[in-house]
């Protein structure tokens, strides 16, 4: 049984991690740790298969790289036969650098870290043996959600208004297939069910849908 614990103090975003961890790989229990005490007290019963941390914990300065990496190189050192993942708010390429020096194998931004990527994050990692995710700069255009549309259909309605001028909707397909383990014909059938849906309702369509 794959084993993960994922170590977070908001209680939103740890719940959303282990999702992404749930949906990504099979026969697996995921543990939250809201604490770096309790984190480390679980992590020295059992031997994880993955931890995912964020070195902003309760107690350590936000502002302190020296701390936050503090964080991460214990619970590096709790569990060394672990992958780690750091993931965090205040995410900087010079501070990937130093977790990667400590041994962590995936380093994400929060803002803009969308359902699936964590799917990307572990092939990135199996294959090239490091995954760096920085956040987005900025929001381009505003979060849409409407009633009707199940998780699926939702998501890839969010990527399609999401993509860069120029990206076609086959390369969102493809990427939506990377995240979900699905083929690209099959998100591309979860695209046209939500855009007959919204339009069946009336609702007015946001660029890029």
């Amino acid at each position: 049984m794959f084993r993960a614990l994922v170590v977070e103090d908001q209680n939103l975003m740890r719940l959303a991690l282990m999702e992404q961890i749930q949906g990504c790989i099979e026969n697996c229990i995921v543990l939250g740790a809201e604490t770096l005490e309790l984190a480390t007290r679980e992590l020295s019963k059992d031997n994880y298969d993955l931890v995912v941390v964020d070195p902003g914990l309760p107690g350590i300065d936000p502002t302190a790289v020296k701390d936050r990496v503090s964080v991460v190189d214990k619970i590096i050192q709790a569990s060394p036969s672990a992958i780690h993942v750091v993931v965090t708010g205040s995410d900087s390429d010079s501070e990937s650098q130093e977790c990667r020096r400590l041994g962590a194998a995936g380093y994400l931004g929060k803002t803009g870290l969308e359902p699936g990527v964590f799917r990307e994050v572990l092939k990135d990692i199996s294959t090239k043996g490091f995954s760096i995710r920085l956040s987005r700069i900025a929001m381009a255009t505003p979060d849409y959600r409407y009633s009707g549309l199940t998780p699926r259909e939702q998501q890839i309605v969010d990527m399609m208004v999401r993509r860069e001028r120029g990206t076609k909707k086959k390369t969102i397909y493809e990427i939506m297939s990377d995240r979900l383990g699905i083929d690209a014909a099959t998100s591309e059938k979860y695209y046209k069910q939500a855009r007959a849906k919204l339009l069946r309702i009336g609702h007015r369509l946001p660029n890029g849908l």
